[in-house]
């Protein structure tokens, strides 16, 4: 189900019976701070070299800083995926363009009809999902996809080599665990195994340092209102999410953000893919 435009635009309604399921990590607060921070989402926005007609959707909108900067392009469209109604209008007042539209799905399972994009975008979303979820959120960017259309991430990266005398493998599996906020960032070579192993072809990767906002910039992101309510469950006594923080911060040698572009090409590898799973199942 899609609106789009304003909350008073044809095509407004009151939004599905039920939510279909998100990341659970989305309540902790984790996933919509951008791991390279504002330098991070205008990276990601350079890099996918956005053009006059793309249709675009962004698989988790967060904020709406990203798109805001996408919708300044001349796009023919800019579709954020959204859980609920209060997602939609949410999303309406921050990225307020005659472009914009809402659309009720998933990550994993947007409703949206194949070949729907140009672009597609994950940021901040991935990195909270274990691995088969990965695959399926990146199984269905690639259906999105129209031939030679793009994926754009900007996500958490775990780099090589860190700064701790603490593994990283054993740094790993703390932020996986669900106390901590059942985090699950990859290598940069692991997530361009992620995206080439669906069958689009990388074209751009690049590591920026990872970010982490203080109040400032948390209040700035999310307004004052959302800030504070999401700075108190951040905060609260044993949260996930402060775990988590309190992790990224302990070993932030070890972390960065990759941007990533990958390609949908027109014939090759994906047809091969596709046809895999369709003999698989």
């Amino acid at each position: 189900m899609a609106t789009t435009g304003t909350p008073d635009a044809p095509g407004h309604d009151s939004g599905p019976d039920a939510a279909p399921p998100w990341p659970p990590a989305r309540q902790y607060g984790v996933w919509a701070l951008q791991p390279g921070g504002s330098a991070g989402s205008a990276a990601l926005i350079d890099a996918l070299a956005l053009a006059p007609g793309d249709r675009a959707v962004d698989l988790g909108p967060g904020t709406g800083e990203t798109g805001l900067l996408a919708t300044e392009q001349n796009l023919y469209g800019w579709t954020g995926i959204c859980r609920d109604q209060d997602d939609a209008d949410q999303l309406w007042a921050a990225v307020p363009s005659p472009v914009t539209i809402a659309q009720f799905g998933a990550p994993g399972a947007t409703g949206l009809p194949d070949d729907a994009a140009t672009v597609v975008i994950s940021e901040g979303l991935l990195f909270a999902l274990p691995a088969e979820d990965k695959q399926a959120v990146v199984a269905e960017a690639v259906r999105l996809l129209r031939p030679n259309g793009r994926l754009g991430l900007h996500e958490l990266c775990v780099r090589d080599a860190g700064l701790s005398s603490e593994s990283t493998a054993a740094v790993r599996a703390r932020l996986a665990a669900p106390e901590n906020g059942g985090l699950h960032p990859l290598t940069e070579s692991e997530w361009c195994a992620l995206v080439t192993d669906a069958g689009l072809r990388v074209e751009q990767v690049a590591q920026e340092p990872l970010v982490l906002p203080g109040v400032f910039g948390i209040l700035r992101q999310f307004g004052p209102r959302k800030g504070v309510a999401l700075l108190r469950r951040a905060r609260g006594s044993g949260s996930p999410a402060a775990r988590a923080q309190k992790i990224l911060a302990e070993q932030q040698g070890r972390f960065g953000a990759v941007i990533l572009v990958a390609r949908r090409p027109y014939v090759g590898h994906l047809r091969g893919a596709r046809q895999r799973e369709v003999t698989a199942g």
